[in-house]
């Protein structure tokens, strides 16, 4: 790249710089491990330029990081090479151990190389490599869980009773996985731990801090009320999705506090056939539904819905 023997101003590729330090650092941390790093793709014209038309961040990050240009995350664990472990978190490539950045140096990438391509293959080749329905957040998740966490929130996920909640389409892309994050993060909400946002960031955060904090109670407690409902409930039940965990998070409590749950279900019935005309509670669930305040809006009401229970 420094000899431009490698050009990144292919125009199919975004701009360099669009990674962010903690992004970066994966792909360091990657390398390091010997993960598997997708290939580069670069189209070779005439003038025997390589132009770089498929991994234009991966290669400027690598370029950047051997020169010193910024440092790995803090985030980063240590990794272990030939049995001994070294910190990386926080450091620039110069301030690595020299085995660690022999490993680095020593990191063998693919690249495929197109010569005597028409503009056509390119764009077409292009296209199929990035035409795949890209992964949701609820996804992508799932990488951020603990072995443990992961199988809980799986299991849970796929009780019977989301059939008569979700829609065919909703369940095909896991949207169950997120309500039942979403319940455990009411679950868990405390005077100290305030999980009442349901922004893509804050239930990362969450799932984060639950790696460290399952308590097996909840979840047999959670996967009783699932089985009543499914048990109370015969057909499709027709609530929002946005009012699913807050409903679920009421069943959960019903179960622990041993509450008569067909007076439950008798409030959850009348919540669905006066949702239209309940402007008190449709004010949270207009716009910004992942919102604290929204969420908390919708939280405070189902938990004064079921004191009188």
């Amino acid at each position: 790249m420094k000899n431009g023997k490698y050009n990144m101003f292919h125009k199919l590729q975004r701009k360099e710089g669009q990674w962010k330090n903690y992004e970066q650092s994966l792909l360091i941390d990657s390398m390091l491990r010997n993960y598997p790093v997708d290939p580069i793709r670069s189209e070779e014209k005439e003038d025997k330029i390589r132009y770089v038309f498929d991994g234009v961040q991966r290669s400027t990050t690598i370029r950047d990081f051997l020169t010193d240009g910024f440092k790995l995350s803090q985030k980063l664990k240590p990794v272990a090479i030939e049995g001994t472990v070294y910190n990386i978190a926080g450091k620039k490539f110069s301030q690595l151990d020299e085995v660690v950045q022999d490993k680095i140096n020593d990191y063998e990438m693919i690249q495929y190389i197109f010569s005597d391509c028409t503009d056509e293959d390119i764009r077409e080749m292009f296209r199929r490599q990035n035409g795949g329905k890209p992964l949701s957040n609820t996804q992508k998740r799932k990488s951020l869980e603990s072995d443990e966490v992961s199988a809980i929130i799986f299991d849970v996920a796929n009780h019977p009773f989301f059939a008569k909640i979700l829609s065919p389409t909703q369940l095909k892309k896991d949207v169950a996985n997120d309500i039942v994050r979403q319940t455990l993060m009411l679950i868990n909400t405390t005077d100290d731990n305030d999980f009442t946002s349901f922004r893509a960031k804050d239930i990362d955060t969450f799932v984060e801090w639950y790696n460290e904090h399952v308590d097996e109670k909840d979840i047999i407690l959670l996967k009783s009320a699932l089985a009543f409902l499914d048990e109370k409930f015969e057909e499709k039940l027709n609530l929002k999705s946005t009012s699913l965990p807050m409903m679920l998070y009421a069943a959960y409590t019903c179960v622990k506090n041993e509450k008569d749950f067909d007076e439950f279900v008798n409030i959850v019935q009348e919540f669905v056939n006066s949702y239209g005309d309940n402007m008190d509670y449709v004010q949270y669930c207009t716009s910004g539904t992942s919102s604290a305040r929204s969420v908390q809006g919708r939280f405070n009401y189902w938990k004064n819905l079921c004191k009188g229970l």
